[in-house]
């Protein structure tokens, strides 16, 4: 297990890149190669939205997707499930309000934590991030997360920025400015078709990320019919 310390989002996510490809074993998802790190902990002491590396070399698209499936009240047709619905509306409730409610209660709390997960579901495609945590110290909201695997290459930085939107909110909803984002990744990993990217990337040469996961990724998500819709 190693730990990452950043300024920004995107220092922490070229961070994560080169720990990934140089310390990262040869594994698989399904037909797919990846090079995974397991027990990957990161906090970005200012995660500041507009960042001028993920500008560099993330793909507009998926930045642009992934914060909308956080975003409350979005439904996508050919996802089988979004952030949206798992934080404003789990089971009915809205989790980001319980967040605002138990916060405001009591300050100091440890326990204003929720879980993003279906207890039970067999679905083929579980959240990857699986809990977020919320805590007021020093007179700032710091956020905590847990991803179960994280695409290290194609949506870390996109996700980070997503969850960064959503301290932001947060902590206005509470009166206070937003602290560091950080968190656990249980399996940091690159697909192989990325590869090439992450030497581009770390190694500070031009090139600019193209998503291929459904394209490329695993079988299971290849074969989805959900994805092609």
């Amino acid at each position: 297990m190693s730990a990452i310390c950043s300024e920004s989002i995107g220092e922490c996510w070229l961070a994560c890149i080169k720990k990934v490809l140089q310390e990262g074993t040869l594994w698989h998802d399904e037909d797919v190669s990846i090079r995974e790190y397991l027990g990957l902990s990161v906090k970005i002491i200012a995660p500041d939205t507009d960042d001028d590396i993920i500008k560099k070399f993330g793909d507009e698209a998926v930045l642009e997707h992934t914060i909308q499936k956080f975003e409350e009240g979005v439904v996508m047709s050919n996802r089988p499930f979004t952030y949206s619905n798992q934080i404003y509306n789990k089971d009915g409730v809205n989790q980001f309000n319980w967040l605002v409610d138990r916060l405001n209660k009591k300050r100091e709390t440890k326990s204003a934590t929720i879980s993003l997960l279906d207890t039970g579901s067999n679905d083929d495609n579980l959240p990857c991030l699986t809990t977020i945590d919320a805590k007021i110290r020093d007179d700032k909201l710091d956020m905590q997360f847990f991803y179960r695997g994280q695409n290290i290459v194609g949506r870390q930085y996109a996700n980070f920025i997503a969850l960064a939107h959503l301290q932001k909110k947060l902590a206005k909803a509470l009166s206070v400015p937003a602290g560091f984002l950080g968190g656990y990744i249980a399996s940091a990993h690159i697909y192989e078709y990325d590869f090439p990217f992450a030497e581009h990337i770390i190694n500070n040469q031009e090139c600019k990320l193209t998503d291929h996961f459904y394209d490329y990724g695993p079988r299971s998500i290849r074969e989805n019919k959900i994805f092609k819709s």
